[in-house]
């Protein structure tokens, strides 16, 4: 069984760590009619500009930042009997700065429970001086996803992105998934959930769900894009596709956790204005994953497993 398990339900409410497991039926048989494309109409929904980092710069402190205060018997504990040891750490792509992170291992905490803690601590290269970034209190004997892990540094070195999910996925799950992606920007100490979702093949973009009803789009090096508001609101998240030139990306959406998921919705979204517009609902076929490797073409993949074509130029699905 896994080890330990938190997950940050508070920044991501959609996600449920410890969730009972849902039960699910076996998916009816498909229509054995062919669902027709929607056609492509103008969202009203504009996307929201660029939100600007705040212009005061906090101030890296001199030496480590005091520990949490929520728990402090617990932690002071975990500190206290097991040394800490660093799993991994993150040069800055200009080599000013250094990101790691440090954990404490599983100890005893109280008659039955087991406690572990760990640290993402920023170091500044030319003089060593450390500032607690984010922190997590870990219990032991759970399932769950859990732990920090470091996703990459933009090229300018502005922003750290990383992961509040090495390990794990939430309880009883069933549905798409992504471990949660956060941004800490260096010269302000602004730290942002972004979300869930895949960087585009360029490396310059991340797509991601806010909640179940809206997609943001962040620019590696300079910060938020902007957000669009899905017209499925209230749906269940599906996988995020980008195109092969990173200018425009699809989602998909279902009406439910688990098989079967019941009507599903795929849409599009073309950069930079961020466009919406839907492209596919559909009744009697639940898509469950999507490929965009073809310019005007994408593969899509239902709940049966069969895949289908989608035109964007005829605006035909076909079976293949």
């Amino acid at each position: 069984m896994r080890r330990c398990r938190l997950f940050l339900v508070l920044l991501f409410p959609w996600l449920i760590t410890g969730c009972s497991h849902l039960a699910a039926s076996s998916p009816p048989p498909l229509a054995t009619i062919t669902p027709k494309a929607i056609q492509p109409t103008q969202s009203s929904v504009t996307p929201t500009s660029r939100r600007e980092p705040t212009a005061t710069a906090t101030a890296v402190p001199t030496s480590i930042a005091e520990l949490p205060t929520a728990t402090p018997d617990i932690i002071g504990t975990v500190t206290a009997l097991r040394q800490p040891r660093i799993y991994a750490a993150y040069p800055s792509s200009d080599g000013q700065w250094r990101m790691k992170v440090v954990i404490f291992d599983c100890v005893p905490v109280g008659e039955t429970d087991e406690a572990a803690y760990e640290q993402l601590i920023l170091i500044r290269a030319r003089d060593g001086v450390e500032q607690i970034v984010d922190t997590q209190l870990i219990y032991c004997g759970g399932l769950g996803a859990y732990g920090f892990k470091g996703l990459f540094w933009s090229p300018n070195s502005r922003y750290f992105y990383y992961t509040s999910a090495r390990e794990g996925s939430p309880d009883g799950l069933c549905s798409y998934w992504e471990p949660p992606i956060f941004s800490f920007e260096v010269t302000t100490g602004n730290k942002e959930a972004i979300g869930m979702g895949p960087r585009s093949p360029d490396g310059k973009k991340i797509a991601a769900w806010y909640g179940d009803g809206e997609i943001v789009v962040w620019d590696i090096d300079a910060g938020e894009v902007g957000h669009v508001s899905i017209a499925a609101a209230g749906n269940i998240a599906g996988p995020i596709v980008w195109s092969p030139d990173s200018r425009a990306l699809i989602y998909l959406q279902t009406t439910t956790y688990c098989p079967p998921r019941g009507k599903s919705y795929v849409g599009r979204i073309d950069l930079p204005d961020l466009q919406h517009t839907p492209v596919i609902e559909s009744e009697a076929l639940s898509f469950e994953d999507a490929r965009w490797d073809t310019p005007n073409r994408i593969r899509l993949f239902d709940e049966s497993g069969r895949e289908w074509l989608y035109d964007f130029a005829t605006k035909e699905l076909k079976p293949q």
